[in-house]
């Protein structure tokens, strides 16, 4: 389990390169608006912490790094199209 720092420096890289804002992050990401305030305050479930690191890791840009010092969780199978 990655602290809330940790995870909180891939979200913010992530905005950055998106142009986006935390709100539409978390509505992105986990369905929560306020998902990366509860990030920041600590009151955030493990649970929904690894799921919007699990969503960062797999909407990721491919132009972006991720950081060296953060484990990336493996990414999500992808549905074959039929």
């Amino acid at each position: 389990m990655l602290g809330t720092n940790r995870v909180m420096r891939v979200a913010d890289r992530y905005m950055d390169a998106r142009r986006i804002a935390p709100s539409t992050l978390g509505r992105k990401a986990v369905g929560s608006s306020t998902a990366l305030e509860r990030v920041k305050s600590g009151s955030i479930s493990i649970r929904t912490l690894n799921r919007l690191l699990c969503w960062l890791s797999d909407d990721w840009p491919e132009h972006l790094e991720w950081p060296d010092d953060i484990p990336r969780p493996e990414p999500a199978p992808r549905e074959r199209a039929a």
